[in-house]
């Protein structure tokens, strides 16, 4: 397995992380128990999780799978989401972002986690206050790096510009969507990244699962991402990307490829992506994933025909800046 270190800090990490999102979902506690070992037995050490996701099942179980084994990993969470109805349950404020960092490391079995990210912004708390709380977190121990998912190349720089001022710990990891049909970073999130010393880590390089190529529009299939998951349904459920699904999964047949070879080959060997997240509910799916992720490049000409798809996708809007 391919190491890559982030940078600005000392931690070598997998260019494969996997996520966790369906621990205590899809995947009940054996078969996430097993997601883990094939991840680290395949060389994995970089995990991902969120207090969010099933209401923090995923930090548990994972914690528990992880076991004697977590000073060997690379331990990434998250902040932001609802955990309760009180005002402390949620956001970024200085008294959400410690009492969930507390209920986040004792679910997950650790007293500190190698990267904390800011899952989204919170535009009703002054971005001060959530670095200044961040900043504690990492004086305490509890946090060795900051880091922000979601957040727009400006929001990077901002933060990034105030940790300087203020002498904190800048976030220096970055976790944005980015696959075949969502390429909206390149135009200034990955240039920003390359100039400021930030890895990005990013997610949906199956666009939820769009890209395997195996829904058709009239209907999600049942147990899937989309299934009931209006997010996802909003996201990339949409006549346009079908139509590119359709024109990728020829360029991969031409390519002698399956679509999930094309779609993660491409990040992993011909965009300036540091990591990609994998997720899976099932080891079969995963040892697959493994397997298809290990193909190598794409040819010269498949990267270009995949390109021409994303300038349709994209339209004939022009660039503000030059």
């Amino acid at each position: 397995m391919e190491k890559r270190n982030l940078k600005q800090t000392d931690l070598e990490v997998s260019r494969l992380c996997f996520g966790t999102m369906t621990f205590g979902g899809q995947a009940d506690e054996a078969v996430s128990q097993r997601l883990v070992d094939c991840c680290i037995d395949a060389g994995i050490n970089f995990f991902d999780t969120a207090n969010v996701y099933n209401q923090g099942r995923s930090e548990e179980i994972l914690g528990k799978a992880l076991g004697n084994r977590r000073r060997n990993i690379v331990l990434a969470s998250k902040v932001r989401g609802a955990m309760g109805e009180s005002p402390e349950d949620k956001g970024l404020s200085r008294a959400a972002i410690h009492k969930a960092i507390d209920a986040s490391l004792k679910r997950l079995g650790t007293d500190y986690l190698d990267i904390y990210y800011l899952h989204q912004p919170d535009y009703d708390v002054a971005i001060e206050e959530t670095l200044e709380a961040m900043d504690g977190l990492v004086r305490a121990g509890k946090v060795r790096y900051p880091a922000a998912s979601n957040y727009a190349a400006w929001q990077m720089a901002d933060m990034m510009w105030i940790a300087r001022q203020k002498g904190y710990r800048a976030a220096t990891i970055a976790q944005p969507m980015y696959n075949l049909l969502a390429r909206g970073i390149e135009q200034e999130f990955l240039p920003m990244a390359e100039r400021f010393g930030v890895s990005s880590v990013v997610y949906n390089p199956l666009a939820g699962g769009l890209l395997t190529g195996k829904h058709q529009q009239e209907q999600p299939l049942v147990g899937s991402r989309f299934d009931r998951n209006q997010m996802y349904l909003d996201r990339y459920w949409h006549p346009a990307y079908f139509t590119a699904v359709e024109e990728l999964r020829r360029i991969a047949d031409k390519a002698g490829r399956s679509l999930v070879s094309l779609s993660l080959n491409w990040i992993l060997h011909h965009t300036r992506a540091d990591c990609v997240i994998l997720g899976a509910s099932k080891p079969q799916q995963l040892e697959e994933n493994l397997k298809t992720a290990d193909e190598g490049a794409l040819t010269a000409d498949a990267v270009a025909e995949c390109d021409a798809v994303w300038a349709a996708l994209r339209g004939i809007t022009p660039k503000y800046n030059r």
